[in-house]
Protein backbone atom coordinates (compact mmCIF):
# COMPACT_ATOMS: atom_id res chain seq x y z
CA UNK A 1 0.00 0.00 0.00
CA UNK A 2 1.25 3.42 -0.57
CA UNK A 3 2.09 5.79 2.09
CA UNK A 4 -0.05 8.90 1.18
CA UNK A 5 2.36 10.90 3.39
CA UNK A 6 5.14 10.62 1.00
CA UNK A 7 6.57 13.39 -0.88
CA UNK A 8 5.55 12.66 -4.71
CA UNK A 9 5.60 15.43 -7.47
CA UNK A 10 1.95 15.54 -8.15
CA UNK A 11 2.00 16.58 -4.77
CA UNK A 12 4.30 19.25 -3.18
CA UNK A 13 5.38 18.65 0.44
CA UNK A 14 3.54 20.54 2.99
CA UNK A 15 6.84 20.67 5.61
CA UNK A 16 10.51 20.37 5.76
CA UNK A 17 9.57 18.07 8.40
CA UNK A 18 7.32 16.05 5.96
CA UNK A 19 10.24 15.44 3.56
CA UNK A 20 12.67 14.80 6.51
CA UNK A 21 10.07 11.71 7.98
CA UNK A 22 9.77 10.77 4.37
CA UNK A 23 13.57 10.24 4.26
CA UNK A 24 13.52 8.36 7.45
CA UNK A 25 14.95 10.30 9.63
CA UNK A 26 13.79 12.26 12.91
CA UNK A 27 14.07 16.07 13.33
CA UNK A 28 14.66 18.28 16.50
CA UNK A 29 14.27 21.91 15.97
CA UNK A 30 16.84 24.42 17.71
CA UNK A 31 16.90 28.20 17.74
CA UNK A 32 20.07 28.76 17.46
CA UNK A 33 19.54 33.30 17.34
CA UNK A 34 19.99 35.06 20.59
CA UNK A 35 20.93 31.74 22.48
CA UNK A 36 20.74 27.95 21.47
CA UNK A 37 17.94 26.21 23.34
CA UNK A 38 15.40 23.69 21.70
CA UNK A 39 12.27 24.34 20.24
CA UNK A 40 8.79 22.02 21.30
CA UNK A 41 8.33 19.74 17.70
CA UNK A 42 4.44 21.13 17.86
CA UNK A 43 5.56 24.54 17.78
CA UNK A 44 7.88 24.33 15.25
CA UNK A 45 5.35 22.30 12.85
CA UNK A 46 2.90 24.96 13.30
CA UNK A 47 5.19 28.24 12.53
CA UNK A 48 6.07 25.73 9.70
CA UNK A 49 2.31 25.54 8.66
CA UNK A 50 2.38 29.89 9.00
CA UNK A 51 0.28 29.61 11.33
CA UNK A 52 2.22 30.34 14.76
CA UNK A 53 4.56 32.73 15.30
CA UNK A 54 8.54 31.89 15.64
CA UNK A 55 9.22 31.96 19.64
CA UNK A 56 12.67 33.82 19.40
CA UNK A 57 13.02 36.08 16.72
CA UNK A 58 16.44 37.57 16.23
CA UNK A 59 17.08 40.51 13.75
CA UNK A 60 13.43 39.51 12.18
CA UNK A 61 14.05 36.17 11.21
CA UNK A 62 13.54 32.38 12.76
CA UNK A 63 17.75 30.98 13.22
CA UNK A 64 17.11 27.67 13.13
CA UNK A 65 18.98 24.77 13.80
CA UNK A 66 18.09 21.13 12.57
CA UNK A 67 19.20 17.79 14.12
CA UNK A 68 18.71 14.76 12.05
CA UNK A 69 19.53 11.41 12.95
CA UNK A 70 18.34 7.97 10.81
CA UNK A 71 15.28 6.71 12.33
CA UNK A 72 15.88 3.23 13.93
CA UNK A 73 19.69 4.41 14.84
CA UNK A 74 18.92 3.68 18.74
CA UNK A 75 20.27 0.99 20.41
CA UNK A 76 18.32 -1.27 23.05
CA UNK A 77 20.65 1.09 26.01
CA UNK A 78 18.93 4.10 24.44
CA UNK A 79 22.00 5.05 22.71
CA UNK A 80 22.13 6.39 19.42
CA UNK A 81 24.75 4.25 17.28
CA UNK A 82 27.60 5.14 15.26
CA UNK A 83 25.77 6.95 12.71
CA UNK A 84 26.59 10.81 12.57
CA UNK A 85 23.88 12.81 12.73
CA UNK A 86 22.97 16.27 10.39
CA UNK A 87 22.61 19.47 11.44
CA UNK A 88 21.39 21.87 8.37
CA UNK A 89 21.17 25.70 9.70
CA UNK A 90 18.15 27.73 8.08
CA UNK A 91 17.68 31.55 8.25
CA UNK A 92 14.12 31.96 7.77
CA UNK A 93 12.73 35.30 7.25
CA UNK A 94 9.86 36.69 9.09
CA UNK A 95 6.50 38.52 8.49
CA UNK A 96 5.03 41.59 10.73
CA UNK A 97 3.63 39.19 13.09
CA UNK A 98 7.05 37.40 13.27
CA UNK A 99 5.55 34.16 11.48
CA UNK A 100 7.52 32.49 8.26
CA UNK A 101 6.73 34.28 5.45
CA UNK A 102 5.16 31.60 3.45
CA UNK A 103 6.10 32.54 -0.11
CA UNK A 104 9.82 31.63 1.15
CA UNK A 105 8.48 28.58 2.63
CA UNK A 106 6.25 28.17 -1.02
CA UNK A 107 9.56 28.55 -3.37
CA UNK A 108 12.05 26.32 -0.96
CA UNK A 109 9.49 23.61 -0.83
CA UNK A 110 9.25 23.33 -4.85
CA UNK A 111 13.19 23.42 -4.96
CA UNK A 112 13.47 20.57 -2.40
CA UNK A 113 10.29 18.59 -4.79
CA UNK A 114 12.50 19.46 -7.96
CA UNK A 115 15.72 18.37 -6.44
CA UNK A 116 13.71 14.96 -4.92
CA UNK A 117 12.25 14.02 -8.21
CA UNK A 118 14.93 15.38 -11.13
CA UNK A 119 15.43 11.90 -11.57
CA UNK A 120 15.35 8.46 -10.04
CA UNK A 121 14.88 8.96 -6.11
CA UNK A 122 17.97 7.41 -5.02
CA UNK A 123 19.87 9.12 -2.35
CA UNK A 124 16.71 11.13 -0.46
CA UNK A 125 19.38 13.37 2.04
CA UNK A 126 21.88 13.68 -0.85
CA UNK A 127 18.69 15.19 -2.64
CA UNK A 128 17.44 17.30 0.23
CA UNK A 129 21.24 18.62 1.05
CA UNK A 130 21.52 19.69 -2.78
CA UNK A 131 18.00 21.59 -2.45
CA UNK A 132 19.11 23.25 0.96
CA UNK A 133 22.56 24.38 -0.61
CA UNK A 134 20.77 26.24 -3.81
CA UNK A 135 17.96 27.53 -1.41
CA UNK A 136 20.02 30.85 -0.02
CA UNK A 137 18.61 30.24 3.23
CA UNK A 138 21.84 28.32 5.02
CA UNK A 139 23.90 29.87 7.20
CA UNK A 140 26.62 29.17 9.61
CA UNK A 141 26.16 30.63 13.21
CA UNK A 142 29.31 31.92 14.98
CA UNK A 143 31.79 29.27 16.16
CA UNK A 144 31.13 29.44 19.97
CA UNK A 145 27.17 28.96 19.21
CA UNK A 146 27.92 25.54 17.03
CA UNK A 147 30.25 24.40 19.68
CA UNK A 148 27.21 24.74 22.06
CA UNK A 149 24.66 23.28 19.33
CA UNK A 150 27.33 20.35 19.11
CA UNK A 151 27.79 19.75 22.79
CA UNK A 152 23.75 20.26 23.52
CA UNK A 153 22.60 17.66 20.67
CA UNK A 154 25.27 15.68 21.82
CA UNK A 155 23.35 14.96 25.11
CA UNK A 156 19.97 14.63 23.63
CA UNK A 157 21.45 11.80 21.46
CA UNK A 158 23.14 10.32 24.46
CA UNK A 159 26.59 10.55 23.19
CA UNK A 160 29.73 10.93 25.01
CA UNK A 161 31.23 14.51 25.30
CA UNK A 162 33.80 15.83 22.61
CA UNK A 163 37.12 14.27 23.16
CA UNK A 164 37.90 17.99 23.98
CA UNK A 165 36.30 17.85 27.35
CA UNK A 166 39.09 16.34 29.62
CA UNK A 167 41.55 19.19 28.85
CA UNK A 168 38.44 21.74 29.86
CA UNK A 169 37.54 19.43 33.06
CA UNK A 170 41.30 19.28 34.00
CA UNK A 171 41.12 23.07 33.61
CA UNK A 172 38.58 24.02 35.96
CA UNK A 173 39.68 21.43 38.52
CA UNK A 174 42.91 23.95 38.51
CA UNK A 175 43.78 26.01 36.08
CA UNK A 176 47.11 26.81 37.19
CA UNK A 177 48.06 22.94 36.42
CA UNK A 178 46.40 23.16 32.54
CA UNK A 179 47.23 25.60 30.20
CA UNK A 180 44.70 27.25 28.87
CA UNK A 181 45.72 28.09 25.91
CA UNK A 182 45.43 24.44 24.57
CA UNK A 183 41.62 24.37 25.71
CA UNK A 184 39.08 23.90 22.48
CA UNK A 185 36.19 25.80 22.36
CA UNK A 186 34.12 22.69 21.76
CA UNK A 187 36.21 21.54 25.27
CA UNK A 188 34.56 24.73 27.12
CA UNK A 189 31.05 24.16 25.40
CA UNK A 190 30.87 20.65 26.51
CA UNK A 191 31.67 22.26 30.32
CA UNK A 192 29.00 25.10 29.64
CA UNK A 193 26.26 22.66 29.24
CA UNK A 194 27.72 20.69 32.13
CA UNK A 195 27.90 23.42 34.79
CA UNK A 196 25.24 21.60 36.83
CA UNK A 197 27.62 18.62 37.21
CA UNK A 198 31.18 21.01 37.80
CA UNK A 199 29.36 23.25 39.79
CA UNK A 200 31.61 23.10 42.78
CA UNK A 201 34.61 22.75 40.73
CA UNK A 202 33.53 26.48 38.53
CA UNK A 203 32.80 27.57 41.97
CA UNK A 204 35.96 27.75 43.85
CA UNK A 205 38.06 28.26 40.51
CA UNK A 206 36.27 30.82 38.38
CA UNK A 207 37.88 33.49 40.24
CA UNK A 208 41.38 31.63 38.86
CA UNK A 209 40.56 31.32 35.10
CA UNK A 210 42.71 32.63 32.33
CA UNK A 211 40.51 36.18 30.89
CA UNK A 212 40.52 34.25 27.18
CA UNK A 213 39.48 31.28 28.87
CA UNK A 214 36.32 33.08 31.49
CA UNK A 215 35.61 34.59 27.71
CA UNK A 216 35.10 31.73 26.16
CA UNK A 217 33.27 29.94 28.41
CA UNK A 218 30.80 33.20 29.31
CA UNK A 219 30.03 32.75 25.51
CA UNK A 220 28.96 29.35 25.58
CA UNK A 221 26.78 29.56 29.37
CA UNK A 222 24.90 32.60 27.67
CA UNK A 223 22.26 29.63 26.42
CA UNK A 224 22.54 27.49 29.80
CA UNK A 225 20.12 29.10 32.89
CA UNK A 226 23.22 29.20 35.50
CA UNK A 227 22.38 29.75 39.33
CA UNK A 228 23.51 32.87 41.39
CA UNK A 229 26.69 30.32 42.70
CA UNK A 230 27.80 30.45 39.18
CA UNK A 231 26.81 34.05 38.25
CA UNK A 232 28.71 35.73 41.35
CA UNK A 233 31.85 34.83 40.41
CA UNK A 234 31.68 35.71 37.42
CA UNK A 235 30.22 39.34 38.16
CA UNK A 236 32.63 39.77 40.41
CA UNK A 237 35.85 39.22 37.76
CA UNK A 238 33.46 41.54 35.13
CA UNK A 239 33.45 44.50 38.52
CA UNK A 240 37.11 44.01 38.81
CA UNK A 241 38.12 44.89 35.39
CA UNK A 242 35.41 47.92 35.70
CA UNK A 243 37.04 48.86 38.91
CA UNK A 244 40.41 49.35 36.21
CA UNK A 245 41.28 52.19 34.55
CA UNK A 246 40.78 50.77 31.57
CA UNK A 247 38.22 48.14 31.76
CA UNK A 248 38.64 44.77 29.84
CA UNK A 249 35.64 45.41 27.27
CA UNK A 250 35.47 42.39 25.83
CA UNK A 251 35.23 40.45 29.77
CA UNK A 252 32.68 43.01 30.31
CA UNK A 253 30.52 41.96 26.98
CA UNK A 254 31.26 38.42 27.71
CA UNK A 255 29.54 38.46 31.30
CA UNK A 256 26.62 40.26 29.81
CA UNK A 257 26.47 36.98 27.76
CA UNK A 258 27.16 34.52 30.59
CA UNK A 259 24.38 36.08 32.93
CA UNK A 260 21.64 36.86 30.29
CA UNK A 261 19.92 33.47 30.48
CA UNK A 262 20.75 32.87 34.43
CA UNK A 263 17.95 32.96 37.06
CA UNK A 264 19.36 35.22 39.00
CA UNK A 265 17.31 37.73 37.55
CA UNK A 266 17.90 40.74 40.48
CA UNK A 267 21.55 39.99 40.46
CA UNK A 268 21.99 40.15 37.21
CA UNK A 269 19.54 43.77 37.19
CA UNK A 270 21.68 44.83 39.34
CA UNK A 271 24.90 44.25 37.61
CA UNK A 272 23.79 45.89 34.21
CA UNK A 273 22.90 49.03 36.17
CA UNK A 274 26.08 49.47 37.08
CA UNK A 275 27.52 48.42 33.85
CA UNK A 276 25.75 51.13 32.26
CA UNK A 277 26.18 53.74 34.92
CA UNK A 278 30.11 53.07 34.34
CA UNK A 279 32.29 54.09 31.22
CA UNK A 280 31.43 50.34 30.25
CA UNK A 281 28.00 51.82 29.44
CA UNK A 282 29.06 53.82 26.48
CA UNK A 283 30.84 50.74 24.60
CA UNK A 284 29.01 49.66 21.84
CA UNK A 285 29.54 45.77 22.31
CA UNK A 286 28.48 46.34 25.39
CA UNK A 287 25.27 47.81 24.44
CA UNK A 288 24.84 45.34 21.77
CA UNK A 289 25.85 42.63 23.87
CA UNK A 290 22.65 44.26 26.72
CA UNK A 291 20.15 44.52 24.08
CA UNK A 292 20.60 41.23 21.86
CA UNK A 293 20.58 38.82 25.04
CA UNK A 294 18.73 40.71 27.75
CA UNK A 295 15.84 42.07 26.34
CA UNK A 296 13.76 40.15 29.07
CA UNK A 297 15.94 42.89 31.77
CA UNK A 298 14.49 45.79 29.45
CA UNK A 299 11.06 44.80 30.39
CA UNK A 300 12.08 46.61 33.64
CA UNK A 301 11.35 50.57 32.56
CA UNK A 302 14.05 52.02 34.69
CA UNK A 303 16.61 50.27 33.18
CA UNK A 304 15.41 50.12 29.57
CA UNK A 305 15.65 53.83 30.35
CA UNK A 306 18.87 53.46 31.58
CA UNK A 307 19.98 51.62 28.23
CA UNK A 308 18.11 53.75 25.79
CA UNK A 309 19.81 56.79 27.12
CA UNK A 310 23.36 55.15 27.11
CA UNK A 311 22.52 54.04 23.53
CA UNK A 312 21.25 57.45 22.08
CA UNK A 313 24.30 59.51 23.62
CA UNK A 314 27.07 57.48 22.40
CA UNK A 315 26.36 55.18 19.29
CA UNK A 316 25.60 55.99 15.47
CA UNK A 317 21.90 56.45 14.60
CA UNK A 318 22.11 53.33 12.37
CA UNK A 319 23.24 51.46 15.31
CA UNK A 320 20.61 52.67 17.18
CA UNK A 321 18.14 51.81 14.96
CA UNK A 322 19.26 48.35 13.80
CA UNK A 323 19.12 47.51 18.25
CA UNK A 324 15.60 49.39 18.57
CA UNK A 325 14.21 47.54 15.39
CA UNK A 326 14.88 44.17 16.84
CA UNK A 327 13.40 44.66 20.26
CA UNK A 328 10.30 46.42 18.91
CA UNK A 329 9.53 43.02 17.22
CA UNK A 330 9.31 41.19 20.26
CA UNK A 331 5.53 41.98 21.39
CA UNK A 332 6.62 41.85 25.00
CA UNK A 333 8.78 44.43 24.79
CA UNK A 334 7.18 46.58 22.41
CA UNK A 335 4.93 48.40 24.66
CA UNK A 336 7.94 49.03 27.54
CA UNK A 337 9.70 50.70 25.00
CA UNK A 338 7.27 52.89 23.52
CA UNK A 339 6.44 53.93 26.91
CA UNK A 340 10.15 55.28 27.52
CA UNK A 341 10.38 56.46 24.28
CA UNK A 342 7.44 58.55 24.92
CA UNK A 343 7.77 59.68 28.00
CA UNK A 344 7.74 63.65 27.98
CA UNK A 345 10.84 63.48 30.85
CA UNK A 346 13.17 61.73 28.28
CA UNK A 347 16.59 62.25 28.09
CA UNK A 348 16.46 64.84 24.96
CA UNK A 349 19.18 62.35 23.15
CA UNK A 350 16.49 59.84 23.03
CA UNK A 351 14.43 61.95 22.21
CA UNK A 352 16.54 62.94 19.10
CA UNK A 353 17.26 59.34 18.04
CA UNK A 354 13.85 57.69 18.43
CA UNK A 355 12.15 61.28 15.85
CA UNK A 356 15.32 59.83 13.78
CA UNK A 357 13.93 56.22 14.12
CA UNK A 358 9.90 57.31 13.18
CA UNK A 359 11.55 59.17 9.82
CA UNK A 360 9.77 57.58 6.43
CA UNK A 361 13.35 56.57 5.15
CA UNK A 362 13.48 54.51 8.45
CA UNK A 363 13.15 50.73 6.85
Amino acid sequence: MTDTRQPSPNRPPSSLAELITAAEFNLRWFDVGRRVQPVNSRIAEDFEAGATPWPHPYLRQAWCGLLLWPRGSNSDDGKVESTEPVVWFLRLPLDEQGKLLLPVRDRFLKQVQQALYREQRGDLYTHLQKALDDSGLMFTPPADKRAVFHAKSGRLLKREASDHYPAARAYAKDPASFPWEQLALQGVADLAVRWEEEKSRLIKNLPRFATPALISLCQCLESEAIDHQIAEPIIQRAEQSLARDTPDFNLITATVRGLSHSVATGMRQQFLTRILQSHAGAHGEVLAAIGSRCHVDLQQPELASLWLEKLSESQPQQTFNLLLSDLMFLPQLRSVLLGVLRDPERPESVARAFGTFLQPSHP
